[in-house]
């Protein structure tokens, strides 16, 4: 097919929903292994979302230290199982996201994930929610264990990534969905149409956004197929 679309999805808050939810569940789990005596918000839960597990540790427990912190990370890593049994209880697949890719894979363009997930554990939740099938890549970015507050931008690290996936590659046209501003950032870095994903009807600020479009239903999307 000579005009091949390719299309680059963020996965937490874009593709699935809820897992926000098993991430707060993690943190006050953890905070109360350490006999720490308070718990986050989903409202900070999603606020910090996209952070790494040492973020959140340092934002919950702004009185703590960098070992602290460290060792409240240690503690996740060793909750594997259990974390695992929380995420399943939580995250499912976002409305109208198998319906959109599928379109997308049945006209003969190409779906890629490019997440600031860890690499090692990026295909886990794609293989749970069924939805592995409908991608030619998916790509983890980033260590979820370490800060990326003061570190190098997740923008730059996604769009140095993206640059390199694109070279000695041709696409009528690279389309960028994700929920972060770093998402948008690393596609208009990559001269990529961009979609801003929210999980409510947009409104003004939304739209002032950097984003080429705010959407909060995927099956917008497929308008680019329509080109």
């Amino acid at each position: 097919m000579d005009n091949k679309n390719l299309f680059v999805w963020d996965f937490h808050g874009v593709l699935e929903k809820g897992n926000v939810y098993a991430v707060q569940k993690l943190v006050n789990l953890v905070l109360k292994k350490f006999d720490i005596n308070k718990e986050i918000t989903i409202k900070e839960a999603i606020d910090w979302y996209g952070l790494s597990w040492f973020d959140y540790f340092k934002l919950a427990t702004p009185e703590g230290n960098h070992q602290l912190w460290q060792n409240m990370v240690n503690k996740v890593l060793l909750l594997q199982e259990e974390s695992w049994n929380i995420i399943k209880e939580n995250i499912k697949v976002r409305d109208f996201a198998e319906e959109t890719l599928n379109t997308i894979k049945e006209k003969g363009h190409q779906n890629i994930i490019l997440s600031n997930t860890q690499p090692e554990h990026i295909s886990s939740f794609t293989d749970f929610l069924g939805l592995t099938q409908y991608f030619d890549n998916i790509i983890g970015v980033d260590n979820h264990y370490k800060s990326r507050i003061g570190n190098k931008e997740i923008h730059d690290i996604k769009s140095e990534v993206l640059t390199n996936f694109l070279k000695e590659k041709e696409y009528t046209k690279v389309i960028v969905i994700g929920d972060k501003e770093s998402d948008i950032k690393a596609g208009k870095n990559c001269r990529a149409t961009t979609y801003l994903f929210i999980d409510k009807e947009p409104n003004e600020d939304l739209k002032n956004k950097e984003a080429d479009y705010v959407i909060s239903d995927l099956r917008e999307i497929l308008k680019e197929l329509e080109f």
